[in-house]
């Protein structure tokens, strides 16, 4: 590859990965580079990260979003933080803010004159001083001059993908319909992919891929065997239960973790719904153990069935192998504790963006 110039780069897979992909590349890139997406409806996205944290908003921006419109398409609610429930004691809980707490002086951070205070008999808890925690513990949200509060937001992820595609096409990205059956390799050069062989018979060739094709990992790992870096060791839960309820409530502008024996739940409050999950460690709870602690700390009416999934933590040793990238759930997965899945996705964007293989691969 070195020297061939990048002109055509080929995302397989859709999803929030994939079109995250698509739209930013061909909003940032133009029409230096032409950006086919390969998907297939026979395949379902996971799609249950919905929530996010700050840098999402940065994306937005570039991609030039209307935030009223954003949120009336996603279905999405406001997030200021995470609720962390019963983890360090039962029945007390932590809101992990957004954004900074009280205000630092040019000769020291604010912590230390706020433990200097209680010294002095002022016995204001830290948290008083945020006003993200402050808004989240009272339900509120506005925005401030001059980007005052930090927030998030939690979004249905099937509709943002959807809504990244109409932004991805009318910058020019092409959408391909159909089910990879082979992979297609330069054996005789670099081994680096050449092309993706369709169910159809079709054949779509690009000088760089990108994997969005989930924990299949169909060209990083499957194709270009990109060595994985398991962390189960450090992060023993490996199975999730997640399932959807209609909202009983009007949503509160936090996520929820809540700690039990084997794990946690998630708790995901959106305008027509809630997302709901039970992450835990199959070593210490059964499926079907998961399945009717879920059903019996739901609240409201289910509205699809549960769906039980198995994941391993860790990421490639390699994000990037010869001319291919892996992003969402083919370069890893970390525990989901931090709302970090969407984020990473992001990151591994920008850096890709930063450093784009114009002139080829070196």
């Amino acid at each position: 590859m070195d020297g061939q110039q990048v002109k055509k780069v080929v995302i397989v897979g859709g999803g929030t990965a994939g079109w995250m992909a698509a739209a930013s590349l061909s909003k940032t890139l133009g029409k230096s580079v032409a950006v086919t997406l390969v998907e297939s409806d026979q395949i379902a996205t996971i799609g249950v990260g919905e929530a996010t944290v700050p840098p999402l908003l940065n994306l937005n921006q570039l991609l030039g979003i209307n935030e009223q419109e954003f949120l009336a398409y996603v279905k999405g609610s406001i997030k200021l933080g995470i609720s962390f429930e019963n983890w360090k004691n039962v029945n007390e809980n932590y809101i992990h803010a957004f954004g900074h707490v009280g205000k630092n002086s040019p000769i020291a951070s604010f912590q230390h004159y706020w433990r200097r205070g209680l010294d002095l008999g002022v016995n204001n808890r830290l948290d008083d001083y945020s006003l993200e925690y402050q808004a989240a513990l009272h339900n509120k949200f506005s925005h401030l001059p001059n980007h005052a509060i930090s927030y998030a937001y939690h979004i249905d992820a099937g509709f943002y993908a959807k809504f990244l595609r109409n932004i991805a096409e009318k910058a020019g990205t092409l959408r391909v319909e159909g089910k990879v059956v082979e992979v297609i390799v330069n054996h005789r050069d670099t081994d680096a992919i050449k092309a993706i062989r369709l169910e159809s018979g079709q054949l779509v060739e690009g000088d760089f891929f990108i994997d969005c094709t989930g924990f299949r990992a169909l060209l990083i790992g499957q194709t270009l065997h990109t060595a994985f870096d398991d962390w189960s060791h450090c992060l023993p839960c490996d199975s999730a239960v997640a399932v959807q309820t209609e909202s009983v409530r009007d949503p509160v502008p936090y996520t929820r973790a809540i700690a039990h024996h084997a794990g946690w739940q998630w708790q995901i409050p959106l305008q027509h719904r809630v997302g709901n999950g039970l992450v835990y460690c199959s070593r210490y709870m059964s499926d079907d153990e998961a399945l009717h602690m879920l059903q019996e700390k739901v609240d409201g009416k289910m509205i699809n069935k549960p769906q039980v999934i198995k994941y391993k933590t860790g990421q490639r040793v390699k994000y990037w192998n010869k001319n291919c990238i892996a992003l969402g759930l083919a370069s890893g997965f970390i525990e989901p504790l931090e709302s970090t899945s969407i984020h990473l996705i992001q990151r591994g964007i920008t850096r890709f963006i930063e450093m784009f293989p114009y002139d080829g691969i070196k």
